[in-house]
């Protein structure tokens, strides 16, 4: 008896010590920085009985990329401070270090990628990989779509290369295996770009949203939380080591641990070993408040601006009805636009505005879900037999997995129309007053009406 609870104490001592790079359930939700394979579904699983796809539209996010140049330079410069200091401690029996071994080794061994340095935000080829597979997908399963001559499809990136590079990865996806070549349907970049862009020319976005000063205040407040400087006072017992860490500091190291993961085949990378899960939980709402104040429901700016997508999306599918519509259309964008169509869309909408000085851990605003690497919305148009009858019907699909937009079975065309007609009437006249046109939407919830918002390549780096 006396030595069964003497090793059932030492099974417990051992399981108790918490190591990253053995552990079986680290986080896996990273906001905008989020794989796309830890949050995507599979369009192949959602059927539609009895309809026969006739046209397809989709808003796609660019793929896994590098960090930006201010990032790079700002990541670069701490983890040599950190990897200097720890080799020094490890280098003297570790004495002050509270890592495991392994992960202090993986991170000993691990070092700087220096194409990080001439290829700012460029599209990885892990990002390649992630928008090919999509286009793959969409073969897979709406493989009548690809009938046809060059003029039914439609793809337009905005001016980066991480975009353009996105739809020319997406339409390698969509063609390979075939006898397809649809790389002359991909339309130049333009500076300016009202569809999948509008906020870069809108100068009250520019303004009043994305230099206001509600957003500085909502992330100063966030920066200086009581969660966010006891996740700083833990990451600084966990280092080990005498340079003092900062919130900003704290942040950069979240960086490096969320860019070089998403880039890890396992998904794991030594710089998230200074974290437990609650701190990443933590360190994830950061973006979450930034994006909801810049992009999202924290302006009703973003939310006329998300209109922009929306209103091609209707047209597209009704000239589609009237059979003078593409088969497939396909936007290649970024977080900013995104984040926009889904506020216009009303989806992930809390009823009270998410606040930097307080985590609302049951939060709808969710980046990691609506904002990662490579997400997307597509929509797909079905001619359907039932009862006789011949009708339209649309599915809606958020990172290939059905959104409460449409019921199970798609809504109608009648549903569709009352839902998106509206955004027929998108016009960009509010960024030119100073005064904002439109009354803020006093609407709470998730399932909020559409109606109550608008009264209104070159080089492919591979790490």
């Amino acid at each position: 008896m006396d030595v069964t609870i003497v090793l059932l104490t030492l099974v417990s001592f051992v399981t108790c010590k918490d190591c990253y790079w053995n552990a079986r359930c680290p986080y896996q939700l990273f906001s905008s920085k989020t794989p796309y394979e830890s949050v995507r579904g599979d369009l192949r699983d959602e059927n539609m009985p009895n309809c026969q796809p006739i046209s397809l539209w989709s808003l796609h996010r660019h793929g896994n990329r590098n960090p930006n140049t201010q990032v790079t330079e700002e990541i670069n410069e701490l983890q040599k401070k950190i990897i200097s200091e720890i080799s020094l401690a490890y280098e003297n029996n570790r004495t002050q270090l509270t890592n495991c071994f392994q992960d202090i080794e993986d991170l000993l061994h691990w070092s700087w990628n220096t194409t990080l340095e001439t290829s700012p935000s460029y599209l990885t080829g892990i990002g390649y990989e992630e928008i090919f597979d999509i286009g793959k997908r969409v073969r897979q399963k709406f493989e009548t779509l690809l009938s046809g001559t060059s003029d039914k499809f439609y793809f337009r990136p905005t001016n980066e290369q991480r975009t353009i590079t996105s739809a020319i990865a997406f339409v390698h996806g969509l063609t390979y295996g075939t006898k397809a070549n649809l790389t002359g349907s991909i339309d130049g970049a333009s500076e300016e770009d009202n569809v999948i862009r509008p906020y870069e020319s809108c100068a009250k976005y520019q303004e009043d949203v994305k230099k206001g000063q509600t957003l500085v205040d909502q992330l100063a407040l966030y920066d200086s939380s009581p969660e966010v400087l006891a996740v700083r006072d833990r990451v600084q017992r966990h280092l080990g080591i005498h340079y003092q860490v900062t919130v900003a500091d704290t942040y950069n190291l979240y960086e490096l641990c969320r860019f070089h993961r998403s880039w890890s085949p396992k998904l794991r990378s030594p710089w998230c070993s200074f974290f437990s899960n609650e701190d990443l939980e933590v360190m994830e709402y950061r973006d979450d408040v930034r994006h909801y104040y810049r992009n999202g429901h924290g302006s009703e700016i973003n939310v006329n601006l998300g209109a922009a997508p929306l209103k091609d999306l209707y047209e597209n599918f009704e000239n589609a009805t009237l059979n003078r519509g593409k088969n497939i259309v396909s936007y290649f964008t970024h977080d900013t636009m995104f984040e926009m169509v889904i506020s216009a869309l009303g989806l992930y909408k809390d009823t009270e505005p998410l606040q930097g000085a307080s985590r609302n851990a049951n939060r709808l605003w969710r980046t990691s879900e609506i904002a990662a690497f490579s997400t997307n919305l597509i929509a797909v148009l079905f001619k359907c037999q039932e009862q006789g009858d011949e009708i339209y019907r649309v599915q809606f699909l958020l990172n290939e997995k059905l959104t409460t937009l449409c019921p199970e079975a798609g809504c109608t065309w009648k549903q569709f129309v009352d839902k998106f007609q509206i955004f027929k009437n998108t016009n960009f006249e509010f960024c030119l007053n100073k005064k904002y046109l439109f009354k803020p939407n006093t609407n709470r919830g998730v399932n909020i009406s559409i109606m109550s918002f608008l009264m209104l390549l070159p080089i492919l780096i591979i790490v």
